[in-house]
């Protein structure tokens, strides 16, 4: 054979081994179809969880129920790829599948749909002369966004009837597509701002994404983390407990050992320390895992701030000020205004954040617009250009959207300015800090306005638009954006083009409403919103939201300038721990911890992320970063057998009609 021929051969196969390599990292028709196919079954899984039952899967990340799901495939794959190799999904398209139902299961959750759903009918069905609710506000709710028709709502409330009957779903018809329409834009506009910063986190800061890192190694095709004896080993122990438990529900003189949370505040029964309130101790094994793997400043600052609010507390107690309530409304009204604090926090390590971003985003605003080709967007999903003005039309989008419903041009402009702000704050959390539980209750764009301008000077249409955007801006603890984040992440960890997954998540971005109304109807519909049959929550959320309203119409409030003042305090604070950060390279204490440490997150995890932190630190400092990697397996077991165990439990549960154990986040004793 010749030199040129053996030259050609060569290249031939480099070629061929390039096409390969490029066939496996790619999202395929077949990964996005199995998708949406399980999509229908999560977001059934997660209305049995978290509307019928109280087990709240998408109130921490990883989703319980999509790292499940990503097991149970994981396994089937092995099966198959053993018998029939070709056939057998790639890595890309199983972490395709777990990333649009993490999608899917933000939308269809506690905090979005779930929420939606309680109050579309509530205020029309359950207006009394009594309450006044028709002349206050019913009657100037937009027909196109809620359902007003009495028979369909009386069968939504009392069940025993079903969503396919034409009497009960044509009523929804008109306010889900509306809502879907709505709840699409939204999820595709935060797409194309993490586009935007998707190079600068991952390439430029290189940011750690800790919540990703299990799911990419259930994954692997090699298959490494399950031939590891350690990791068998810690989901032997923490799957062993989460058995016991469950059993221990159904038989309690079968002894075990409690890991879900117990309140230990209501032994402190001394003043001043009574001031601390609840303090809720919980041993989640999930938690420690993520705790293990998050970065070990922003651990172990997140739960010494936790006990640092507590201590505030208790000053303010001593010196008299928790019995000083100040006019006003929004964030807070009295001492030491934590949540006014926790706000100006976030503000605080936004700008930061911004500011250390400032030349990436101005390269990226003149490679879009005067073609100065300062930053490549070849490896994007989309140019520059059109995310940038993707985020434009969206957001004029929505705006006109809310402008339909009666919201002034300024209130609007504000309240999704901050909105997109928080998005992005969620996702650097997630990027930066891995942290599972960003709840920000009381962050949302509403808060401020009604902090800054009190009820008074809104007026009621704004109002009902607040109480109307009630469902994705009561918490952010299952917001979208970080998942999106992720998803670009892990297109990068596995070599896959950023557009592919872009695509994926679009689609789960545009369905996701559609198939949660599906779920939640069929179960509202079978089981009454108002029975027995569903947990508080069924009503809970319409109720909160529409009283809430009744209260800003009847008993309106002034500004607050008191709690703007500690925003600045919380700003202040959060400006100075950066710079402390920046001169001293040792510092150990984060602002983004400042600003999480008041959350119910934190709250209920600072337990768990306290035996992760101090295990990090001591393999660190006695082992080094060889053992820290021995030891990850073992951390994942501990994670994945409570995962897996209590998943079990609450399927059987769901699969026989009866309570079972709740292994997160379990109700107190």
């Amino acid at each position: 054979m010749t030199e040129r021929a053996v030259t050609q051969q060569l290249m031939e196969s480099k070629r061929t081994a390039a096409l390969a390599l490029e066939a496996r990292n790619r999202v395929t028709a077949r990964a996005i179809l199995l998708s949406l196919i399980l999509m229908v079954a999560n977001d059934y899984w997660i209305v049995q969880l978290e509307v019928v039952r109280y087990s709240f899967a998408t109130y921490a990340a990883p989703f319980y129920n999509c790292i499940f799901t990503l097991l149970v495939l994981t396994a089937v794959n092995a099966l198959v790829r053993r018998r029939f190799p070709s056939v057998a999904f790639t890595r890309v398209e199983m972490m395709t599948v777990y990333i649009m139902l993490s999608i899917s299961s933000a939308v269809c959750s506690h905090n979005m749909m779930e929420i939606l759903v309680s109050m579309m009918g509530y205020a029309h069905f359950f207006q009394t002369p009594e309450n006044r609710w028709g002349e206050l506000f019913v009657n100037r709710l937009p027909r196109w966004l809620t359902v007003s028709d009495h028979t369909s709502l009386y069968n939504f409330y009392y069940g025993n009837s079903s969503l396919y009957k034409p009497e009960n779903f044509l009523p929804w018809l008109v306010p889900a597509l509306c809502w879907s329409a709505f709840c699409a834009v939204l999820l595709l506009t935060m797409l194309c701002l993490n586009t935007i910063l998707r190079k600068q986190w991952v390439e430029s800061e290189r940011l750690t994404f800790p919540i990703v890192i299990l799911p990419l190694e259930m994954a692997d095709e090699s298959g490494a983390m399950f031939r590891n004896k350690y990791m068998w080993l810690g989901f032997a122990i923490s799957g062993l407990i989460t058995l016991v438990a469950g059993l221990h529900f159904l038989y309690p003189s079968i002894p075990y050992i409690r890991i879900v949370r117990t309140n230990i505040g209501r032994f402190i029964t001394q003043p001043p320390w009574t001031a601390m309130g609840a303090i809720s101790l919980g041993f989640y094994f999930w938690a420690i895992g993520i705790a293990f793997l998050m970065p070990l400043e922003l651990s172990f600052s997140c739960w010494v701030f936790y006990w640092i609010v507590k201590l505030e507390l208790v000053l303010s107690y001593v010196l008299g000020l928790h019995e000083l309530q100040v006019p006003g409304g929004g964030f807070d009204r009295g001492y030491p205004f934590l949540q006014s604090q926790e706000w100006g926090a976030y503000m605080g390590f936004f700008v930061m954040s911004m500011w250390a971003s400032r030349h990436y985003l101005a390269r990226v605003f003149r490679t879009a617009f005067f073609g100065t080709n300062e930053e490549d967007d070849s490896r994007e999903a989309i140019s520059y250009r059109t995310a940038i003005l993707g985020a434009a039309a969206g957001f004029i989008f929505l705006s006109l959207f809310a402008y339909a419903i009666g919201m002034s041009r300024w209130v609007i402009f504000v309240f999704f300015v901050f909105y997109f702000i928080f998005a992005i704050i969620c996702s650097r959390i997630r990027a930066e800090l891995g942290f599972p539980t960003h709840d920000m209750h009381f962050m949302q764009p509403q808060h401020l306005l009604l902090t800054v301008a009190g009820t008074e000077k809104l007026g009621t249409n704004n109002l009902i638009g607040f109480s109307l955007f009630f469902w994705f801006n009561r918490t952010y603890a299952s917001h979208p954006s970080p998942h999106q984040m992720e998803g670009l992440k892990i297109a990068e960890r596995t070599n896959t083009p950023a557009r592919q997954f872009f695509t994926a998540m679009a689609i789960a971005s545009i369905v996701a409403m559609p198939i949660g109304f599906w779920m939640l109807l069929h179960t509202y519909f079978r089981r009454g919103g108002a029975t027995a049959n569903m947990e508080q929550w069924a009503l809970g959320f319409g109720s909160s939201c529409w009283t809430q309203l009744e209260r800003w119409i009847t008993q309106p409030f002034p500004p607050n300038p008191t709690a703007m003042l500690f925003v600045g305090v919380g700003f202040g604070v959060s400006m100075l721990l950066g710079w402390l950060r920046l001169r001293f390279i040792s510092f150990p204490l984060h602002p983004l911890a400042y600003a999480l440490a008041p959350s119910w997150g934190v709250g209920q995890l600072w337990m768990p992320l306290l035996i992760g932190s101090t295990a990090k630190f001591f393999i660190l400092k006695f082992g080094g970063l060889k053992t820290y990697r021995q030891a990850l397996p073992f951390f994942f077991g501990l994670m994945l057998g409570e995962i897996t165990v209590g998943s079990l439990w609450t399927l059987g549960g769901i699969a026989l009609d009866v309570p079972t154990y709740d292994f997160w986040p379990g109700r107190y004793e």
